[in-house]
């Protein structure tokens, strides 16, 4: 199998799908994806069969996306595809990219069925809820997150909630109270509850289906209850954390590898660690169920901070606050669904009032999710080096220790609670930051934003990046409130996804777009947005120039070039092609804005500036595409720029910015600066010397 999938060679494979397909949406200029987890039973290629059943992953195209979803999880199908590698960190052992529709076999088996159709009962009995609803509970009460949208996603990851779009040890835990609720009513002793928890959490595992994540998080549930049956003695329960990992590392060694594994074995043992001594200092003047939903959070939120901050490279302010505020809707919510799964498997409307009570309960989550993510301070920065993380771990340990005497006054609480929330609206200013600066490459992910000052309080945007809340806080941190221009190089959503919150934030002046309106559902909406703000919009054109203050903007290159492949989908090179080339002169250092021009359209500018008679010379030269592995090297040699900048995200998954793109760098003596390793880039001229300052 790894030797077919090194030689990516084109095979036939019958297996067992695992579970329902996950789409991933088109982000920048990578298309729509649709994955698939299967087992395989056998492999031919080559003229020789493989029996062999290991884990393999599915991947396909937007084309065969319904194709895909219409498959049942446990049915046997037929695939041809070309096989791929997987990562060595992956624990599949490969990937297959599907060359046609798949063909089914044999149908689930039944217990498969019965799985089946409970979830199938959960869809339908919330059909009828919200679209963020009819989302969230299925994600919640069995793990089911094919319908939570991206912004949904963003939101609950901003306020550290994302434990609770996926099944979690919370889920287990209030399902079983649940079992043991019904079991003492019909009169079971502990003995028979016992034996009828451990059915519930194989039941529980069965529905959810049986993958590392259900597992851990059933692993955990079992020793939160395990300890909460022995009044949460810390001892007898981090024994039983203790078995519970070596068991789960017996089971599947990959969970080593995993850092949702890592969260739970850190928060469980957070919560047995500390929950009882800060409960029972905090019981003093508070109930003691009310100190415990309290302090269990804050314990889980102590201890897995340095993971979540190496992971994000921050520290979300409102995580602990939204936590306790959702709570009290968790437990409410799993039972509902739960009840409406199971009724709806047996007859849809007799689950759909529990479909319906359940999305009313996670509805105030979605609120406190989105309240939390708007916050002015939700998330504070914090580089996640090596370093800086020991010093946050060891704020962490100082925290926890000095917890139980905050915690034995009320008067004390209430100067810590103020503190909390003033920390999710003020944020702190970073000392020096950002000073004297004449150009701006914002640090806004996977995309792209430039500011090049204009005047006091103005300057020029150049693109938006891919969400808005980047590129609003980094022009609020440079004090910029008048935006005279606002060029969108092309339509992907990795340069224009902040556009919409630009224009309503107010100021903006002049919309310069690409005549190439492709995809066209963006070109449109961008239109509809400008005009919204009441502010014009203007294609672009070679040779074009506005003067903004002392800045002078002149458009190099826009358009399409010949030969090319024509724009289809939208994710063509031919929209890449179509950016709006910009220099800036006139205040501060001279640029080269590239948009993401690949060789074809940088051997264009080229050409048109050498007929024209303008300049390609620049100080700055903003790499095109990111810092792709395509690249024109006479383009970049016409420059004859001293710092190139790759605006990039951090461990993005097209390579940005590529080894070709920084060697081809070196070799012109030209300085490199990159926002996924340094942050926000500042520059500013004078005097013959370029200085630049990075914000990490």
């Amino acid at each position: 199998m790894a030797r077919l999938a090194g030689e990516r060679a084109a095979v036939t494979v019958v297996a067992t799908i695992s579970t329902e397909p996950r789409t991933l949406q088109a982000r920048g200029p990578r298309p729509e994806l649709v994955l698939l987890h299967v087992r395989t039973v056998q492999i031919t290629a080559r003229g020789q069969q493989i029996s062999a059943r290991v884990p393999l992953m599915v991947r396909s195209g937007a084309d065969l996306r319904d194709e895909l979803t219409a498959l049942p999880v446990g049915g046997t199908v037929e695939m041809t595809g070309v096989l791929g590698p997987a990562d060595p960190e992956d624990p599949q052992a490969g990937w297959l990219r599907l060359r046609a529709p798949p063909r089914l076999l044999a149908g689930p088996g039944p217990l498969d069925r019965a799985v089946n159709r409970t979830r199938a009962g959960l869809v339908a009995s919330v059909a009828h809820n919200r679209p963020d609803q009819r989302a969230l509970v299925p994600s919640l009460v069995v793990g089911d997150t094919s319908a939570v949208s991206d912004q949904v996603a963003e939101e609950f990851r901003a306020t550290s909630l994302t434990h609770l779009m996926a099944v979690s040890g919370a889920n287990l835990a209030t399902t079983i109270a649940l079992v043991w609720w019904v079991g003492a009513w019909l009169g079971l002793r502990r003995r028979a509850l016992r034996i009828v928890s451990v059915c519930g959490v194989v039941v529980f595992v069965i529905v959810c289906r049986s993958e590392p994540s259900v597992i851990r998080a059933a692993a955990m549930g079992v020793v939160m209850l395990a300890a909460a049956g022995l009044a949460f003695d810390r001892a007898a329960g981090l024994r039983a954390l203790c078995v519970a990992v070596l068991g789960l590392m017996i089971v599947d060694p990959w969970l080593s590898r995993s850092v949702g594994f890592w969260l739970s074995v850190c928060a469980t043992a957070g919560i047995l660690w500390w929950t009882t001594g800060w409960a029972r200092a905090m019981s003093a003047w508070a109930p003691e169920n009310l100190a415990r939903a309290i302090v269990a959070p804050w314990a889980a939120q102590l201890s897995t901070q340095p993971i979540i901050t190496w992971l994000s490279d921050q520290i979300s302010t409102t995580g602990l606050l939204a936590n306790i505020a959702a709570a009290p809707f968790v437990g409410p919510a799993t039972v509902l669904g739960m009840s409406a799964a199971v009724l709806g498997a047996i007859w849809t409307p007799l689950g759909v009032p529990f479909g319906w009570l359940a999305g009313w309960c996670v509805q105030p989550i979605l609120w406190i999710a989105r309240l939390g993510a708007g916050a002015p301070a939700g998330a504070l920065e914090w580089p996640a080096r090596p370093a800086l993380l020991a010093v946050l771990a060891g704020l962490c340990l100082g925290i926890a220790m000095v917890t139980p005497w905050l915690l034995a006054r009320r008067s004390r609480c209430l100067v810590v609670a103020v503190a909390v929330l003033l920390a999710t609206v003020v944020r702190p200013p970073m000392p020096g930051w950002p000073g004297e600066w004449q150009l701006a490459v914002c640090d806004v992910g996977q995309g792209t934003a430039v500011v090049v000052r204009a005047g006091p309080g103005a300057a020029v945007l150049y693109d938006t990046g891919p969400e808005p809340e980047p590129v609003i806080r980094c022009l609020d941190e440079l004090g910029v409130r008048q935006i005279p221009v606002l060029v969108l190089s092309h339509y992907h959503a990795d340069h224009i996804g902040g556009a919409q919150a630009v224009l309503e934030r107010g100021g903006v002046g002049l919309v310069l777009v690409s005549p190439l309106a492709s995809p066209r559902s963006d070109a449109e909406r961008i239109a509809r947005s400008a005009a919204g703000a009441g502010v014009p919009a203007r294609i672009a054109r070679i040779g074009d120039a506005v003067q903004v203050g002392p800045l002078r903007l002149e458009v190099l290159w826009s358009g399409s070039v010949q030969g090319e492949e024509k724009a289809g989908s939208g994710e063509s090179s031919a929209e890449n092609n179509s950016s709006v080339v910009i220099r800036t002169s006139g205040a501060g250092p001279t640029a080269i804005l590239a948009g993401d021009i690949e060789p074809l359209a940088q051997q264009a500018a080229r050409r048109a500036a050498s007929a024209s008679g303008a300049s390609l010379r620049a100080d700055v030269l903003l790499m095109p595409h990111h810092g792709s592995s395509r690249q024109d090297e006479a383009f970049w040699r016409a420059t004859g720029a001293r710092v190139a900048i790759a605006s990039a995200g951090v461990d993005n998954s097209y390579g940005h910015p590529a080894a070709a793109a920084l060697g081809l760098a070196a070799r012109l003596g030209m300085e490199v600066r990159r926002t996924d390793q340094q942050g926000g880039v500042l520059v500013q001229a004078g005097q013959g010397a370029l200085v630049t300052r990075t914000r990490r």
